[in-house]
């Protein structure tokens, strides 16, 4: 089952909702790095996972996605705040000498605060605050350093989910595009199968694939009320939802309006279920960066988000309170954390849901230009890179991993 909520071409900041800003959120006074990830803890508090003076760019990673920056150490400053949710103060700040490229973050229940490491290529469980010595994790999975496709490593993993009993879920990630499922002890209880699927720049292009195919599931949302995952397959422009269980599909949404890019997905049960999601630049530039949320009851989009009327510039994660009453987004660049609040007195939209195998005119039109523009873009890619390779010697493909350093390092 496919959800395609549509209501024309217009900029997504004409979906409203009441959600409103709240200015010098947290204190100005903390410096963070890059934001990877943001969650709730247990008490209500709002935890961020940053990057200190670590910053991933094209030489981050060596084309076999062995990490090229091991000889500066981890990273000496604390990577894990916690913010107290009203206040905007530092409750803690843990995470020193233990990182090398955060990513993603999630707290449990019980306030073990599950974090991946890009670099370290590795998934990590910590107790409350850290522990009593910061930096001795009670899980760790894969092998530092050492990427990998079997069943004990990682290749970039990307997010954690955990669910009440304690089977958890890891999104890997950025090479292996795939979903696991552990239990609570660390044993493999399931993958879900994955084809890696280069995006063209236009969620109607990718409208045939099927469910299970990820081009870089990025971020991972909990709904077992639902009994559902969902995942933000983030180069494929959509977030397809599964149960959590038996990893059977369920339902998946994608939209022009939310572009072709989705980092992000949270969930919230109020009114009967809201997925919370960000979207990032286009891949090829442009495009307009917003927040939206989606109702999994009428299966329509029911509002966005924005900090501005420019948007966002870089979102990375976002997270949502149980009542849908706080949303939370984090920024690559710059380096920012958005509080807003209130929100849900959304307006009664005119959406209509197209079906998957409708093509209007203005629908073809808009593909046809963008792919237009894809190819003149990767014409002039392809004869830059020729022509330097003819200045080093040697000979020249493209292929997939080209555009997974150079365009996703995010």
């Amino acid at each position: 089952m496919a959800g395609l909520c549509e209501g024309g071409n217009e900029p997504p900041g004409s979906l409203k909702a009441s959600y409103n800003v709240v200015e010098n959120w947290p204190d100005p006074s903390k410096k963070l790095g890059q934001l990877s990830a943001v969650s709730f803890d247990a008490d209500g508090n709002v935890v961020v996972f940053h990057r200190g003076d670590r910053v991933w760019d094209s030489n981050t990673f060596l084309t076999n996605n062995v990490y090229n920056q091991r000889g500066l150490g981890p990273i000496v400053q604390p990577t894990i705040v916690v913010f107290n949710a009203s206040s905007g103060l530092v409750v803690q700040e843990w995470g020193t000498n233990i990182f090398y490229l955060p990513h993603g973050l999630t707290v449990d229940a019980n306030n073990n605060v599950w974090v991946t490491d890009v670099a370290l290529h590795q998934v990590f469980k910590f107790p409350p605050g850290g522990g009593t010595s910061p930096g001795k994790p009670l899980l760790t999975l894969g092998v530092a350093f050492v990427p990998g496709n079997d069943d004990g490593h990682f290749c970039k993993p990307t997010a954690v989910a955990v669910m009440s009993n304690g089977d958890f879920f890891v999104s890997d990630g950025y090479c292996n595009s795939r979903i696991m499922k552990y239990s609570m002890n660390g044993k493999l209880l399931m993958h879900f199968l994955h084809i890696t699927r280069l995006c063209l720049g236009n969620p109607l292009l990718n409208e045939n694939l099927p469910p299970y195919e990820f081009y870089v599931p990025h971020a991972l949302a909990l709904a077992e009320d639902k009994e559902m995952l969902c995942v933000a397959d983030r180069e494929n422009g959509r977030i397809q939802c599964f149960n959590c269980h038996n990893g059977s599909f369920i339902i998946q949404f994608r939209s022009l309006k939310m572009g072709s890019r989705l980092f992000s997905v949270a969930y919230s049960s109020a009114q009967g279920g809201l997925l919370y999601v960000v979207n990032g630049p286009e891949i090829f530039g442009g495009g307009f960066v917003s927040g939206f949320i989606i109702s999994l009851s009428e299966k329509q989009l029911l509002g966005s988000f924005i900090p501005n009327e420019h948007g966002f510039s870089n979102p990375h994660d976002v997270a949502v309170s149980s009542d849908g009453s706080q949303v939370y987004v984090v920024e690559l660049n710059p380096y920012k954390v958005w509080k807003f609040v209130n929100g849900l007195n959304f307006s009664k939209l005119q959406i209509v849901e197209m079906p998957l195998e409708s093509s209007p005119a203005s629908t073809i039109a808009t593909v046809i230009g963008i792919v237009v523009g894809i190819m003149v873009v990767v014409a002039i890619v392809i004869f830059a890179a020729v022509m330097k390779m003819r200045k080093r010697g040697g000979s020249f493909v493209l292929g997939t991993d080209d555009l997974e350093y150079s365009q996703l390092v995010e």
